[in-house]
């Protein structure tokens, strides 16, 4: 066998056929990026968005994501309060009304008219979504078709980035107002991802010159978002071997690094806390009169199956955030614990409401699609129809 000396290997040859293949590579890359669906992509969820949406429902999600960069910051806080909304405006897209949330005008409340109010976050406002696709409306729609006899209203009081604690404090502030019948209370993920962050807090009342986190769909830098669109036109590549590692993983488990030290810290005093201002929160109200439940949402963390999908962008969140998804799903199953057991107030659970689905519900691993927001409003319903008779009851018996 002839052995080559190293000095005498051709290697400016092979430098040269890499630097081709890699040319080439990016050519293909960026001539399929540029044909394809997802050119009009601006960031990396309008990325996966643009993936599992249906071609309606994309266009949709492009105007609003454009609707959305135009109005530059769009949220006010409220001094003295713990919760922010947004500033009036009507776009092609989407309408925030006077009361600084999304939806038409809220009229004063007709004389047979039984209202919900849903407050939540970005989930529950719609992010991409059309109206008709939120989970608030698409709840009214569910309620109505049960009920005939009835003007059943869901409004819709989302805002993205709220915690369970502003969220709570927006519904104390408008209740009087509105006269709800029923409160809905939906929060969690944000506040599991603030706890990992920064641990549990009390938060003080905002004052005039707050600085608020930024909102989903910020402007991106164009030249960062180019490169990000190519990185992932890449990477979608390459789902089907993550789907193929992850299959060495058993049933209960997905890819985690271990929680570290210091989050693991903070775990149980969030959980604590969290569960005692829900509990707090929904005592607050049946006080009062008002019918009041916390909704305890999924998270694609505990969901069976995850698509392949919805894998991958359980890797990508670990590869931001090491150790999130075990923290994310061990904070979810001992909160789903410890409110199993309280019977002083209604908690509907809904932390399993994908359970067996095998459809991709997370276009981005926090966010649902148009059908899963339909399929979780029709999950609530279910449950909403059974309080909705046993209210109905209560009153007739008192008249």
């Amino acid at each position: 066998m002839q052995v080559q000396r190293i000095d005498k290997i051709n290697s400016p040859r092979v430098v040269f056929a890499v630097f081709l293949c890699l040319s080439l590579y990016y050519l293909l890359s960026e001539a399929a990026l540029r044909t394809s669906v997802l050119s009009s992509a601006s960031n990396e969820s309008d990325y996966y968005a643009s993936i599992v949406f249906s071609e309606k429902d994309w266009e949709t999600a492009r105007k609003f994501r454009k609707d959305l960069i135009s109005l530059g910051e769009r949220r006010a806080v409220v001094p003295g309060t713990l919760f922010y909304k947004y500033k009036p405006v009507k776009t092609e897209s989407f309408n925030i009304n006077s009361f600084g949330y999304r939806g038409d005008e809220i009229k004063p409340k007709e004389k047979d008219e039984f209202r919900i109010i849903v407050y939540g976050d970005s989930r529950i406002f719609g992010a991409l979504l059309a109206d008709e696709n939120t989970i608030p409306a698409a709840l009214e729609k569910e309620l109505n078709e049960v009920f005939r006899d009835k003007k059943i209203t869901v409004l819709n009081f989302g805002v993205e980035g709220l915690t369970m604690q502003r969220t709570a404090d927006a519904a104390k502030h408008y209740y009087k107002e509105l006269e709800p019948d029923i409160i809905l209370l939906y929060s969690g993920a944000n506040d599991i991802n603030e706890a990992y962050s920064f641990g549990w807090k009390e938060w003080e009342p905002f004052v005039d010159d707050a600085h608020l986190p930024p909102a989903f769909g910020e402007k991106p830098d164009e030249q960062l978002t180019a490169k990000v669109k190519l990185l992932n036109t890449i990477k979608v590549t390459f789902i089907n071997d993550f789907a193929e590692f992850d299959k060495m993983f058993n049933e209960k488990d997905f890819v985690s690094v271990p929680i570290p030290p210091d989050k693991l810290a903070v775990m149980d005093p969030f959980i604590k806390g969290f569960t005692e201002k829900i509990e707090e929160f929904c005592n607050y109200f049946n006080e009062r009169g008002v019918y009041a439940a916390y909704v305890l949402p999924p998270v694609a963390q505990v969901d069976k199956p995850l698509t392949e999908i919805e894998r991958h962008l359980l890797f990508r969140h670990e590869s931001f955030s090491p150790g999130l998804n075990l923290f994310t799903k061990q904070c979810e199953e001992k909160i789903r614990e410890i409110l199993s057991k309280k019977r002083n107030f209604k908690v509907i659970d809904q932390s399993r409401v994908f359970e067996g689905i095998k459809e991709t519900v997370y276009y981005d691993g926090v966010h649902y699609t148009p059908y899963g927001s339909r399929l979780h409003a029709k999950k609530l319903a279910e449950e909403l129809a059974g309080i909705i008779e046993e209210m109905q009851n209560e009153r007739n018996k008192k008249d």
